[in-house]
C-alpha cells in the first residue's frame, strides 16, 4: 500500500488538509448536503483545483467526486472543514480526517444517526466507543508499539511522530472504510470544484 499521507504532500498539501469520505455514490447530492453552489460547479483535475488552494482563507471550496462503490469523496481545497449536518440528517455515513500544518485533529465520523470523535492517545492510540462503526478495523491496526517515555525537565512529553502515526491510522480507516486507499490513480482523476458559502451570520 502507498503511503497516503505523502502522496497527498505531493500535491501540496501540507499546510492543511481536509478529507471528508461520504457512503454515497450520488457525488451532486452530497455536494448539495454540504451546502455548495451547484452553479459554482468546475470540472477539473487536481492540479487546476490546487490553483485556489489557501488552508485558511474565507471563501470555502471543495473537490468532490466519485471515491469507490457507493463512495463520494470531499476534499476542501481552501476555507474550513464543510459542515457535516447535512449527512447526518440524510442518515450518510462519513468520516472526516483534518490536519494544520504538523496538528492533526481527531477523527470526525459519522454512523447515519449520530456524530462522534475518535480520539487519540499520547502515544499513537486511536479510541472511540465501544460498538463504533469503527471497532472492527481499529483492532485490525491494534496498538501501536509503546515508545520509550520521553522527559522534558519534570514533563512527560508527546512522542515526536505521535500525529502521523494516528493520521496514517485515520487514513487507514478511511481506506478500509471506504474500500478504496488514496494512490496515484486517484490523485490523477477529474472531480467538481465547488464554492460553499459561508452560512449567513446569526
Amino acid at each position: 500500500m502507498n503511503d497516503q499521507w505523502e502522496l497527498l504532500r505531493g500535491t501540496g498539501m501540507a499546510r492543511g488538509f481536509t478529507g471528508t469520505w461520504i457512503e454515497s455514490g450520488d457525488t451532486d447530492a452530497v455536494a448539495a448536503l454540504l451546502g455548495a453552489d451547484l452553479t459554482s460547479r468546475q470540472d477539473c483535475d487536481l492540479a487546476t483545483a490546487m490553483t485556489h488552494y489557501r488552508p485558511m482563507a474565507f471563501t470555502e471550496r471543495a473537490w468532490l467526486g466519485p471515491h469507490a462503490d457507493g463512495w463520494t469523496h470531499a476534499l476542501t481545497i481552501s476555507g474550513p472543514p464543510p459542515v457535516t449536518t447535512g449527512l447526518t440528517d440524510a442518515g450518510l455515513r462519513f468520516l472526516q480526517i483534518r490536519t494544520m500544518n504538523a496538528y492533526v485533529y481527531d477523527l470526525l465520523y459519522g454512523d447515519g444517526t449520530t456524530t462522534a470523535w475518535a480520539t487519540q492517545r499520547w502515544y499513537g492510540e486511536v479510541i472511540t466507543e465501544p460498538g463504533s462503526m469503527l471497532e472492527p478495523y481499529l483492532r485490525e491496526v491494534g496498538c501501536p508499539e509503546s515508545p520509550e517515555v520521553v522527559r522534558s525537565g519534570s514533563w512527560i512529553v508527546e512522542p515526536e511522530h505521535h500525529g502521523r502515526v494516528c493520521l496514517e491510522t485515520y487514513l487507514f480507516l478511511t481506506g478500509r472504510m471506504s474500500g478504496r486507499f488514496i494512490d496515484h490513480q486517484w490523485l490523477s482523476g477529474k472531480r467538481a470544484l465547488y464554492t460553499i458559502p459561508l452560512p449567513p451570520a446569526m
